[in-house]
Formats: structure tokens, C-alpha cells, sequence
């Protein structure tokens, strides 16, 4: 688990910032340099081999590492969804939307990167969307959504980390031959 002074998180309100109702914001300090941060979140289509939630994933089109680029990801507990990039920028971030899944919908992903020092990074993660289902929908998402996004985004990014500073996979690459 990340240690407070590393991980800061906030539920907050988007409506007025980013023109969606609900949002969480992350901070993390990761033990490595820029380069090392960026070359595994540049390996976009991958996200399987250190997100524990994403039992698989592999590219939604013929595009790499660029706007337009997609992956598709079978999440645990929830079926495939595609994910787009919409914001591609070399050592510094990517933005990327998320297909609507349960009350979610109108999804966006962002995750941002800048150098503290030499060999440490600070990931700056938004993730914002809007309800689905009206009344039912907020409820949902008060009672059990909510609480249930925010413990699973921790977890990615506590795998996030641990990726990037020990190296090790949590499942190992696939052939594209054999991914779908």
C-alpha cells in the first residue's frame, strides 16, 4: 500500500472544471526516473501485464502510441471495454476515453508525468465522468460505485508503482497471435 506522503487522493466535484459530474484525482511519487514512468505508459496496449482489474488487453486498431490508438481490456468483475486515446504527449502524459460501463458514462482518463529529481516522478491521474440512470444512478454510484472506483484506482496505481520500481509483471506478455 502507498504511504500517504506518496499517494494523495480526492474525490471531487467536475462539473464546473471539466463539464463532467464526478471525478477523482490521484498523485503518486514514483521511485524512478521520468524515462522508466513513461515506457510503461506509453506501452499503452499492454495494461494487462501490471493493472491487477484487467485480466487482458490488446489494441482496438492499427495505431500505436498516438492520438486515435485504442486498446480493448476485459475487466474482472465486469466484461470488455475500449478505451481511445485522445491526448498523446511524448514524456509528459496521455488522455484517453473510456467506452460507458455500469452508471459511467462520457469517461475520461488522464495520466500525467513530470520529473522531481533525477530518479523520482510525480503521476498525476483524473479520472472523470458522468452518471447514467438518472436518481438510480446517483444512488448507485453513492452506496457502492464510488467507494468501489476509488479502492480499485488505488490499487492500480499502487500496481502502477510497483511495475515501474521492481520491474516485474503481473501477468506476462502475449503473442498478438494469440491475445484475442
Amino acid at each position: 500500500m502507498l504511504s500517504q506522503q506518496s499517494k494523495e487522493s480526492k474525490g471531487i466535484n467536475m462539473k464546473n472544471t471539466e463539464h463532467r459530474s464526478q471525478g477523482m484525482r490521484k498523485t503518486l511519487t514514483i521511485n524512478a526516473p521520468l524515462s522508466a514512468v513513461w515506457e510503461v505508459l506509453a506501452d499503452f496496449d499492454n495494461v494487462y501485464t501490471w493493472a491487477p482489474s484487467v485480466e487482458h488487453s490488446h489494441a482496438l486498431n492499427d495505431k500505436s502510441q498516438q492520438v486515435g490508438a485504442g486498446r480493448v481490456c476485459s475487466i474482472k468483475g465486469f466484461g470488455k471495454l475500449n478505451e481511445q486515446i485522445t491526448q498523446w504527449n511524448e514524456n509528459k502524459g496521455i488522455e484517453f476515453t473510456v467506452s460507458d460501463l455500469g452508471p459511467l458514462k462520457n469517461t475520461l482518463c488522464h495520466f500525467r508525468i513530470k520529473p522531481l529529481t533525477a530518479t523520482s516522478t510525480e503521476l498525476n491521474m483524473t479520472f472523470e465522468y458522468d452518471l447514467k440512470f438518472g436518481l438510480l444512478g446517483k444512488i448507485l454510484h453513492s452506496l457502492v460505485m464510488k467507494n468501489r472506483l476509488n479502492t480499485s484506482l488505488d490499487h492500480t496505481l499502487d500496481a502502477f508503482k510497483t511495475r515501474i520500481e521492481t520491474g516485474k509483471l503481473l501477468r506476462p506478455y502475449i503473442s498478438p497471435s494469440t491475445a484475442h
